[in-house]
C-alpha cells in the first residue's frame, strides 16, 4: 500500500527503531537509574499564564519532510544560546534521525548546555515520534522534561499509558492533534496541554487559523501551544487569539528571532507599478488580478519583478483555472480570495497562505464559515460592493470568534472602527489609499503610522 501521509511513513520506520532500541539497552537499567524531572513544564506555563505572556518553544531541528535541510551546519549548543539570550522558554529538539535528522545525542548536548547556564530553568522538550515506553524513559534519561505525544499516530489506551508514564517521571506531555476528530480522540483524557498544528501532514498545506477554530472546541481548562507555520508578526497575532504559548521551528533556526510587538495591520490594495509593490510601507500589498476591478495590475510589470513576501495576490470573480494559472506564473507567498467565488476542495487544498474574503450583506450567516476556518490563515470581512470605498453596511458579531482584517470604505479618518470587534487585527484599504484614482504612498506613510500607534495604546481585548 502506498504511504501519501509522512506519519504513516514516519511511524512504520519508527517500529523498526525501537526494536533496535530494544537491542541497544536495557528497559530494566532505565527505569532502575531514572531521575524525576526537577523541572514542571506545566507550573512553567501556568506562570507565564498568569502574567499574561506567551509561553515559547523554540525549536532545534536541522531538516525536516516539507523543508528539507534547514540549517545543516549549526551546532547545537550555539542555536540553543541564541534561544536562550532570546528568552524562550523552552527548546524542542528533535531525536528523529531519518525524518529531521537529530538524535538523543542532541538532546543530551541540548540539556547539559542548558543545565550549565546559570539561573536557567528552561524546559527541554523532546520533539520525538513516541509510540513505546522506551522511548519515554530515553527521553528522560538524555534530559527532557516533556514529551510530544501524537494523537494521530496513537491509539487511546497507548496514547494514555504513554502520557501516565511520563508524568509519573515528572515529565510534562504535549499532546498533538492536527485535525477536531483527533481532539475528540483524546478528549476524555483530559490533557494539560494540548498543541494544535496547523500543518496538514496529508499534502503539507499549512493554516494559521486551523488553531483558532480547534480551540472553540478545547477546554479553558487546558493551555493551548500553536505549533507551525508561524513566520511573522502576522502569523502569530493570528495563532496567538486563543494560544498560550507557541512551538516554532523553521522560522528560529533560519533568523533566530521573531517580533511578537506588533498588534494590529495594514493592508494596502490595488497597487499596480513596480515602486508601488515594492516600495511600501504597508504590512500586506494587495496585487489585484479581478476582471471586474478598475485596479487590475497590468501583468507586464510583473514580468521581471521579484515579487515581495508581503505581496497578495487578489482575486474577485476570477475562475479557479485563472487563479491556477496566475499562480504558476508568479511566486506569491499570499492569496486574497473571496468566500463566493471558489469551492470548498479549492481552499482546502490551496499551499498559499489564504485569506478568505466576505462580502458582509443582509442577514449573512456567518456559521456558514465554520468549514472554512482550519483551511484559511485569516479572513477579511468586505463590503457588500469590494472596491467601491463604501462601507459595510450589515452587522459584524462582536463576538466573531476569528482573527480579521476589516475592510470597504477604510481610511485615515476611521480606522478605529477596528476598535468595535474583539478579533480584529487591522485593515485592509484600497480607495482609502487613493487620492484622484492613483496610488498615493504618503497616504499608505501616514496610515502605516498611525495604525503603528493604535497597537501601540493596545486598543485591542485581552483572549
Amino acid at each position: 500500500m502506498e504511504m501519501n501521509n509522512i506519519l504513516e511513513k514516519i511511524k512504520a520506520a519508527k517500529e523498526v527503531e525501537v526494536s533496535a532500541l530494544y537491542e541497544k539497552y536495557s528497559l530494566d537499567e532505565l527505569k532502575k537509574n531514572v531521575v524525576s524531572s526537577p523541572i514542571s513544564f506545566y507550573e512553567k506555563l501556568a506562570q507565564k499564564k498568569a502574567l499574561n505572556q506567551p509561553f515559547l518553544i523554540s525549536e532545534f531541528k536541522r531538516k525536516s519532510p516539507s523543508e528539507g535541510w534547514i540549517n545543516e551546519e549549526v551546532s547545537i549548543e550555539s542555536q540553543i544560546q541564541k534561544y536562550i539570550d532570546f528568552g524562550t522558554d523552552a527548546v524542542s529538539v528533535l531525536t528523529d534521525n531519518q525524518f529531521f535528522g537529530g538524535s538523543y545525542e542532541d538532546l543530551n548536548k541540548a540539556a547539559s548546555w542548558i543545565e550549565n547556564v546559570q539561573n536557567c530553568e528552561i524546559c527541554v522538550l523532546n520533539k520525538e515520534f513516541i509510540i513505546d515506553e522506551i522511548q519515554v524513559y530515553l527521553a528522560r534519561k538524555n534530559g527532557a522534561n516533556l514529551i510530544l505525544l501524537i494523537a494521530e499516530i496513537l491509539d487511546v489506551e497507548s496514547f494514555e499509558n504513554l502520557k501516565n508514564l511520563a508524568e509519573s517521571l515528572g515529565m510534562g506531555v504535549l499532546a498533538e492533534v492536527h485535525n477536531l476528530p483527533e481532539f475528540k480522540k483524546i478528549e476524555a483524557l483530559n490533557c494539560k496541554v494540548i498543541g494544535v498544528n496547523n500543518r496538514n501532514l496529508d499534502n503539507f498545506k499549512t493554516a494559521i487559523n486551523n488553531c483558532n477554530f480547534l480551540a472553540q472546541y478545547i477546554s479553558k481548562d487546558s493551555f493551548l501551544i500553536a505549533e507551525s507555520g508561524m513566520h511573522n508578526s502576522i502569523d502569530l497575532k493570528v495563532a496567538g487569539t486563543y494560544s498560550d504559548g507557541f512551538l516554532i521551528g523553521t522560522s528560529l533556526m533560519r533568523n533566530s528571532k521573531l517580533d511578537f510587538s506588533q498588534e494590529c495591520f495594514f493592508k494596502a490594495c490595488g497597487m499596480r507599478s513596480s515602486e508601488e509593490i515594492s516600495n511600501n510601507r504597508a504590512d500586506l500589498v494587495g496585487v489585484n488580478f479581478s476582471p471586474k476591478s478598475k485596479r487590475k495590475v497590468n501583468e507586464k510589470i510583473l514580468a521581471d519583478l521579484e515579487i515581495p513576501q508581503n505581496a497578495v495576490a487578489l482575486f474577485y470573480k476570477n475562475s479557479e483555472s485563472d487563479i491556477d494559472e496566475i499562480l504558476s506564473n508568479y511566486h506569491f507567498k499570499y492569496i486574497q480570495v473571496y468566500f463566493e467565488d471558489v469551492s470548498f476542495e479549492f481552499i482546502k487544498n490551496c499551499k498559499h497562505k489564504i485569506m478568505l474574503a466576505v462580502k458582509v450583506k443582509g442577514n449573512f450567516d456567518f456559521n456558514e464559515l465554520e468549514q472554512y476556518a482550519p483551511f484559511v490563515d485569516f479572513f477579511i470581512l468586505d463590503s457588500a460592493e469590494p472596491g467601491s470605498g463604501k462601507s459595510i453596511q450589515s452587522e459584524i458579531p462582536f463576538e466573531f470568534p476569528y482573527p480579521f482584517l476589516l475592510a470597504g470604505g477604510m481610511n485615515l479618518e476611521n480606522l478605529n472602527r477596528i476598535e468595535k470587534y474583539k478579533n480584529c487585527i487591522g485593515v485592509d484599504i484600497a480607495s482609502g489609499v487613493e487620492t484622484a484614482a492613483k496610488v498615493d504612498l504618503d497616504k499608505i506613510k501616514n496610515i502605516k503610522s498611525k495604525i503603528e500607534k493604535i497597537g501601540k495604546v493596545e486598543l485591542f481585548f485581552e483572549k
